[in-house]
């Protein structure tokens, strides 16, 4: 599936815009409190179909925030954007977050699902080959690594891409 780069880049309510949201009553423990008040949120990206969920917290507030902050990740690792190998030059945007050999980023920074997205992206265009999209970014294999290892759903899509090139898995460094 491919998608415009502008939404990985969308503001939150851009991109809540482009949502259908559904408010529940979220299952599993929580007693009383949990069984009187819808506050789980399922968002559902409209022109893709992604979906995120979010209930474990008693603030329907911040259970949109997370379901929000796990759409933009999921968006990132299924949707696909082309990358041009012989001319690609690392956006501006990811610069700002190159640190020396490192990519210094964590979830919460607000460039983390494109910086994701633009990974997996190259892990696609670059035969899933880590020192390849390493060389790429200007950054060391094992910051690229060390990224993808950050999150299951990243380590996963980054495996499967392994799988579509007849790749063997990564391991997870010790």
């Amino acid at each position: 599936m491919s998608v415009s780069t502008s939404v990985r880049f969308l503001s939150d309510d851009q991109l809540l815009g482009q949502c259908r949201t559904d408010i529940f009553r979220g299952s599993g423990p929580g007693g009383q409190k949990r069984n009187k008040t819808s506050n789980s949120i399922r968002l559902t990206h409209l022109p893709s179909g992604i979906q995120a969920v979010a209930g474990e917290s008693r603030s329907q507030a911040l259970n949109k925030m997370m379901a929000l902050r796990r759409l933009r990740l999921k968006l990132s690792l299924e949707l696909r954007e082309p990358v041009d190998v012989a001319h690609f030059e690392p956006p501006d945007w990811f610069l700002s977050i190159r640190q020396d050999n490192r990519i210094a980023i964590s979830h919460r920074h607000e460039f983390y699902s494109a910086t994701i997205g633009l990974l997996i992206d190259l892990f696609d265009a670059m035969n899933a080959n880590p020192a390849a999209v390493a060389a790429m970014l200007g950054v060391s294999t094992s910051a690229v690594v060390r990224l993808l290892e950050e999150d299951h759903q990243i380590w996963t899509a980054a495996n499967r891409l392994r799988r579509k090139f007849d790749q063997p898995p990564l391991t997870r460094r010790r």
